[in-house]
């Protein structure tokens, strides 16, 4: 198997690139969903730079083009059950990012026959680069990072805002339920980055609902290889489809032993589910 984490560091670095040539411009955005849901150009050229430099380098490794699958946020589904899987998400936190908030980055994540193996996560604005190979340990910038346990009192939440209104409708139950007992509350709005600051036990306790496979499948291989678990609202360890790769997901991340605390919380809330 070939080690993938230097080929998505210097897929991620030249897209940075890319999104740094577009941060703080005036760009127009493009509406999904809804006019909270939109992506912008710097999204579009992101992906393809990424899609393009890892065939590139993949090919010069004699891995043949027609065992390169790619997953994208922006419409690209190309090969999910291909032998080298690629899950990008080139702009996490479009909507920092096009209103001038340095809280995004780019998400990569590698699957070898189906099994998440390799994760890279980039934030351009300060050059920072997360990344973890099953099994060998997660990283910053080539230090390791290892989740600490906190109480639940001593906990700093990161509680994610979704665009649908079904969805943080029901998370504003689930953070107003937990916000009395825990230390503080922020919300960064980017699914890769606050788990990143988790792992390096900046966060404490990371919560979303409707999140995607390009949006946590890097963050989760970080996460766990630096001591922590991502479940669902049922406590239930997080299993992506790769059949059903626009499957979304509702995730809480955090330390093994706030598992069963922070599930009291929700046994009264069904899931975001649609």
């Amino acid at each position: 198997m070939v080690t993938m984490i230097n080929v998505m560091k210097k897929a991620a670095t030249e897209a940075g690139t890319i999104l740094l040539n577009y941060y703080k411009k005036n760009l127009t955005l493009n509406y999904k969903t809804s006019h909270k849901d939109f992506y912008t150009i710097a999204d579009v050229e992101s992906q393809k730079a990424i899609k393009e430099k890892i065939t590139k380098l993949l090919l010069k490794k004699g891995i043949d083009e027609s065992e390169i699958g790619f997953i994208g946020e922006e419409n690209l589904i190309s090969g999910n059950h291909k032998k080298h899987l690629f899950v990008i998400d080139p702009l996490d936190g479009t909507v920092n990012f096009a209103f001038g908030f340095d809280f995004f980055s780019i998400s990569i994540a590698y699957f070898y026959n189906g099994v998440l193996t390799s994760g890279l996560i980039y934030q351009p604005t300060n050059k920072s680069y997360y990344y973890a190979t099953k099994g060998k340990g997660a990283f910053k910038n080539g230090k390791p990072l290892k989740l600490a346990y906190k109480l639940l009192k001593q906990c700093l939440v990161s509680g994610l805002i979704s665009s649908r209104p079904e969805v943080y409708t029901k998370l504003f139950k689930i953070y107003e339920n937990l916000y009395p007992h825990v230390a503080g509350y922020r919300n960064l709005n980017s699914m890769a980055i606050d788990n990143c600051l988790l792992s390096e036990n900046v966060f404490n306790i990371v919560i979303n609902g409707h999140t995607f496979i390009w949006d946590i499948s890097a963050a989760k291989l970080i996460l766990e290889e630096s001591g922590g678990i991502m479940m669902d609202f049922k406590g239930l360890p997080i299993n992506f489809d790769l059949n059903h790769p626009t499957l979304a997901y509702d995730v809480i991340s955090c330390h093994p032993r706030l598992k069963n605390e922070i599930l009291s919380f929700f046994t009264l809330l069904s899931t975001l589910k649609e």
